[in-house]
């Protein structure tokens, strides 16, 4: 279920296309009497309106909640915050900031209880012997391909991300037992990213999987894989960046790595910032 908050009668008013005649019949009156609405029972609204409970939640499955109860919570969150005062200084008074601050610690907390550091370990031994450090991703997982080279090719790690299919299936084809190839989808099953990395490791590179799903397709084909918390069930999963919990992991990876080679890792890192400097 999207959240809608302030928005939840307006979505209602842009979905009147979807509904039949006593469906929208029902969409007139929460819109006119929201207040009425949150206070009565599925039966109460069905008996009062001469419709059908079950209109009732094919109504609210349509304007997608699972149903009935998750509508009416939404319903009096809706007034509530239509009820507050518009200004604060605390943004997490902001029911939905909270909301949102709540589910992005919760993707910290259960990563740092869910990653051990021999996963850390693992992978930051992988990216040190590599000769060369190749990246795949595709849509917003491609995304996170090019955060990553871009943070690790600043302390020395040989890093290409590549982002369009049909170059990651010949790169893969030029892998050697002396790359690392990383893997990166939030379901495990991005086809374009399964076969490039199963073309790479019959060509002997090891295998390194960021995915939000342990026992995917993808992550059957690592050496090492690195867990992505979901935010699928969150309740403002879909605001929360899909990028996010991959680049908390990279973020734990990138720390490893310069503690366990601090000086030359901050070496390096000083001269890619002095070169930006001074061309810029």
């Amino acid at each position: 279920m999207e959240y809608l908050g302030e928005n939840l009668i307006h979505g209602i008013e842009c979905s009147m296309e979807k509904f039949t005649n006593t469906e929208e019949e029902l969409a007139n009156y929460i819109i006119k009497h929201p207040d009425e609405i949150s206070q009565l029972s599925i039966s109460q609204i069905a008996k009062k309106l001469h419709i059908s409970p079950a209109t009732i939640t094919r109504f609210c499955q349509k304007i997608s909640f699972s149903g009935f109860n998750e509508f009416k919570h939404e319903l009096k969150r809706y007034i509530d915050l239509r009820n507050k005062p518009t200004i604060v200084n605390d943004i997490k008074q902001v029911d939905y900031f909270a909301k949102l601050y709540q589910n992005h610690h919760d993707i910290i907390d259960n990563t740092f209880q869910k990653i051990t550091y021999f996963d850390i370990q693992q992978a930051v031994s992988l990216l040190t012997k590599a000769k060369k450090v190749h990246v795949y991703g595709i849509g917003n997982s491609g995304i996170a391909a090019q955060e990553f080279k871009s943070k690790f090719f600043r302390i020395g790690i040989n890093v290409e991300a590549i982002t369009d299919p049909h170059q990651a299936v010949m790169d893969a084809a030029l892998s050697t037992e002396k790359s690392v190839v990383i893997g990166i989808s939030v379901s495990g099953k991005t086809k374009e990213v399964i076969n490039a990395v199963n073309i790479a490791k019959k060509q002997g590179a090891s295998v390194l999987v960021f995915t939000g799903e342990t026992n995917s397709e993808l992550s059957q084909l690592a050496d090492t894989t690195l867990l992505a918390i979901s935010k699928s069930n969150m309740h403002m999963g879909q605001n929360i960046s899909p990028s996010l919990p991959f680049l908390l992991l990279f973020d734990l990876i990138y720390t490893e790595l310069i503690a366990k080679d601090y000086k030359n890792r901050i070496h390096i890192r000083d001269k890619t910032l002095q070169a930006l400097n001074d061309t810029y």
